[in-house]
């Protein structure tokens, strides 16, 4: 990516601390003891906190990869207090930092929710040890510690390394496409509309969708929202310069609305299907098409679908008369933050494990084990792995303006479950207009000044 990647760390920062989102647990203790300097042993203590645990392939490369890096540094002690679940994850983060117990390195889901742990001095400002180190701060993908700089909110500096980035994408059955007579994959919204049309005309179902979980219906408004306003269009939005009841993001919902009211894009009742039903009904061959993102695809192929050769992906379209955001992409970032209350000692042996392990072959690793897409320069595609991730690795590649989740860019903590459930809402009936109000009129009562 060679402008920016903007993510989707904010409002699962806010959200999750808010709302009790769940995070999940390493291999670690739940212990919450501190990761002070252990006098009684001599070596330096330092906590790693992410929501990779357990038997997940990436979880066991980071108890490896920490495993080495004490090996061969005897002096450091690694304690990794990771935790799957994303509730107790969250819960547990919110008490270490209140606590004065910061994990030192930790994983957020927030780029504007972090503006008031940067001034309190909750996290480390990154820019001195980049700028100390160019050719790690290079390693990255151009433009993806942007993602984190926080100088737009009024605190000057960069607060996160970014670590994975889950890529928004339209995946498709190419079966039923060619069953369909679908001969390209859409490239606009009106070939998109096309070839639902196709689609329905064959009796196949356009798309699976999990409305039940909010967060489906969220994404595909947010790209629509991505390819009508852009990523300075949503940035707006979050800042409070643009308010949701303006025509242009109306005009969003009203087309959300009506790809089941007008398109019958959509199969009858999924407002009351779940994701997993979604995802079965996908890889069963029962609908053509689901909007989702790269971690999808390891979870793909974990499963014992019969027409995994027949799942491709495509770029979510873009709209013919807003050609300037045809190539605005979502792009959720996800990434890792340093404690800001740190000992001298402790930021070293913090600054050395989070270089370790971001390194071209650590990075690599991980994306082998698996298949998650990194932000980092020179990684490839495990020569293995298969043809679908290595074209999302390729694509990926060329993104050159991406966007995350609109509230992530909103300090409102309220903003996710009231809008998902609002866009849920609208797709049984309320109207677009009604919608937009009832979305404003939550910000404006709960959006700190």
């Amino acid at each position: 990516m060679k402008k920016r990647i903007i993510s989707v760390l904010l409002a699962g920062v806010m959200v999750c601390s808010m709302a009790g989102c769940s995070g999940s647990s390493g291999s670690g203790s739940d212990s919450g003891e501190s990761s002070d300097s252990s006098e009684s042993s001599g070596k330096v203590k330092i906590t790693f906190m992410s929501r990779d645990s357990g038997d997940t392939p990436i979880a066991k490369v980071y108890e490896d990869q920490i495993a080495r890096f004490m090996e061969e540094n005897p002096d450091i002690e690694v304690q990794n207090d990771s935790i799957y679940e994303e509730a107790a994850y969250n819960n547990k983060l919110k008490v270490a930092i209140s606590t004065g117990e910061t994990p030192n390195i930790f994983y957020y889901p927030a780029i504007a929710g972090l503006k008031e742990w940067a001034e309190s001095g909750v996290l480390l400002d990154l820019t001195d040890a980049l700028e100390a180190d160019p050719e790690w701060r290079d390693s990255f993908l151009d433009g993806a510690l942007d993602t984190y700089r926080l100088d737009d909110y009024g605190v000057e500096g960069i607060y996160a390394l970014p670590n994975e980035l889950n890529v928004d994408a339209i995946f498709y059955n190419k079966a039923l496409f060619e069953q369909a007579g679908i001969t390209e994959t859409p490239e606009t919204m009106d070939e998109l509309y096309d070839a639902i049309d196709k689609l329905n005309a064959a009796g196949i179902t356009p798309f699976g969708v999990g409305g039940k979980d909010t967060w489906v219906m969220g994404h595909i408004f947010n790209n629509i929202l991505a390819k009508r306003i852009g990523g300075d269009g949503i940035r707006a939005l979050g800042t409070g310069e643009k308010s949701w009841t303006d025509s242009d993001v109306l005009e969003c919902l009203q087309i959300t609305k009506d790809l089941k009211d007008e398109k019958n894009a959509f199969m009858e009742g999924f407002e009351g299907i779940d994701v997993n039903t979604q995802m079965s009904q996908f890889l069963s061959g029962e609908v053509a098409m689901i909007s989702h993102s790269s971690p999808i695809i390891p979870e793909m192929f974990a499963s014992d679908s019969q027409i995994l050769d027949d799942i491709s992906f495509f770029p979510f379209p873009y709209f013919t008369d807003k050609e300037e955001y045809k190539d605005t992409r979502v792009v959720y970032t996800s990434g890792w933050m340093l404690s800001g209350t740190m000992s001298e000692e402790e930021e070293e042996a913090t600054l050395k494990l989070v270089k370790y392990m971001t390194t071209p072959e650590a990075i690599q690793e991980r994306m082998d084990a698996a298949m998650r897409v990194a932000p980092y320069k020179n990684i490839t595609a495990p020569e293995d792995a298969p043809q679908i991730f290595k074209d999302m690795v390729a694509y990926t590649d060329t993104i050159t303006d991406s966007i995350g989740e609109y509230f992530d860019y909103d300090t409102c903590s309220t903003l996710v479950d009231v809008s998902r459930n609002g866009i849920l809402n609208m797709m049984l009936g309320t109207s677009a207009e009604d919608t937009a109000a009832a979305i404003q009129a939550d910000i404006d009562a709960n959006r700190p000044q």
